[in-house]
């Protein structure tokens, strides 16, 4: 049972869940989506909430954290950032008055920002060492615009423009109560809940949450790419589908049927049959007005055509409608899913979190409307994600 109330304009979620741990998920509508005129602001923003507050320094934010004994890490997507936090009950007081520090009171020092500047920065290069995901970056910027098309770390040169004022005024702007939600899944009693809450959040108020830029599409299409130094090919598909909660929910029982796993009709064809590829993904990637079916794979470099092909024509004939033994198998595997987040309380708090943040179901919600979800729907669902365009993108 999930109780929940505002304070100070800060919306607050709390899950009971027995044992001697506590998760912490402080989400807030600040990720990369928000970054302006500065790609990868967000992402850097996030880096430097470890960096030292004004009473707490690199060193003793992150000692601190260690005495508490927990795991405490954040996370940025293109939606929000994450700042998480997992401790023993009677530690949950303590681990709230460090995040409170750390949404507060964050210093922007400029020896430290260009530190994480470098360290960012590498990040960055490492990816692009990477062809596969070189080829989804690249997918991705033709079928978004605007504050969608560029990865959530930015460029290179992105990243070294910006400024200590930059990330001091986006931390400044952003980490308010109406733009947040404080998710806590636990051990820890009701009351001890609102009583350190009310303690540890006190400098914020009330007001409106910050309005989201809208959504941007590009002109998707095909995209191929050449890299003389790759032994593969890669292929990425992206989709686009709806975005309300029961056809994404549709779309993603067709994803596990048509997807990755090892009983799937892409692992089969691909793997099992044609010997083609050795990794296949498939997966669905949102946010609360937007949403992607995402089919991935790779091969020797000459067979780059025949995996296209291969992808597309079991995609087009998984179009035509699923068996009962498949519909019974996805179900079972999201029903194990559900079960698994359901023994994770920082999966849960995150969870928790995005639901009030984004309006997305909470993991019981998801697994209601799934048990209720016809064959027809599913097939529906994925019928529209195959004939709905999007952008078919090869590298050889």
């Amino acid at each position: 049972m999930v109780s929940r109330f505002r304070h100070r304009g800060l919306r607050v979620a709390y899950q009971r869940h027995p044992g001697k741990l506590t998760a912490i998920a402080l989400s807030v509508r600040a990720g990369a989506r928000f970054d302006g005129r500065h790609p990868g602001l967000a992402h850097l923003a996030e880096h430097m909430l470890f960096q030292g507050t004004h009473t707490l320094d690199q060193v003793a934010l992150n000692r601190r954290a260690a005495e508490l004994g927990g795991e405490h890490n954040a996370d940025t997507g293109y939606e929000d950032i994450s700042l998480t936090f997992e401790v023993f009950n009677e530690d949950l007081d303590a681990a709230l008055a460090l995040l409170a520090e750390q949404f507060y009171h964050t210093s922007v020092e400029p020896k430290r920002l260009r530190k994480e500047q470098r360290v960012v920065m590498e990040e960055i290069r490492g990816r692009l060492d990477d062809p596969g995901e070189r080829l989804y970056r690249r997918a991705w910027a033709r079928l978004f615009r605007g504050p969608l098309a560029h990865p959530v770390s930015g460029t290179i040169a992105s990243v070294a423009r910006i400024e200590p004022g930059d990330v001091a005024a986006f931390l400044r702007r952003r980490l308010a109560h109406p733009n947040s939600v404080l998710a806590i899944v636990g051990g820890v009693g009701a009351p001890a809940v609102r009583a350190a809450v009310r303690r540890h959040f006190q400098r914020g108020g009330p007001g409106r949450a910050a309005p989201v830029p809208p959504v941007r599409w590009g002109a998707g299409g095909r995209l191929q790419l050449r890299d003389r130094d790759s032994s593969q090919a890669y292929l990425n598909i992206l989709l686009p589908v709806p975005a309300a909660a029961r056809p994404l929910l549709a779309t993603g029982v067709a994803v596990d049927i048509v997807g990755a796993d090892p009983d799937s009709r892409l692992f089969q064809e691909l793997r099992e049959r044609l010997g083609l590829s050795y990794e296949v993904g498939a997966h669905l990637d949102w946010g609360p007005d937007w949403a992607l079916a995402v089919i991935s794979a790779s091969a020797a470099r000459g067979r780059a055509d025949r995996l296209l092909r291969a992808v597309r024509d079991t995609c087009e004939r998984a179009a035509g409608g699923f068996g009962a033994d498949e519909l019974d198998r996805a179900r079972k595997k999201l029903r194990y899913r559900y079960a698994t987040l359901a023994d994770s309380r920082l999966d849960q708090a995150i969870a928790l979190a995005e639901s009030a943040l984004w309006g997305f179901p909470t993991p019981q919600e998801t697994e209601r409307i799934v048990a209720t979800l016809s064959a027809a729907e599913i097939e529906r669902a994925w019928q529209r994600a195959v004939r709905g365009g999007g952008v078919t993108a090869v590298l050889q």
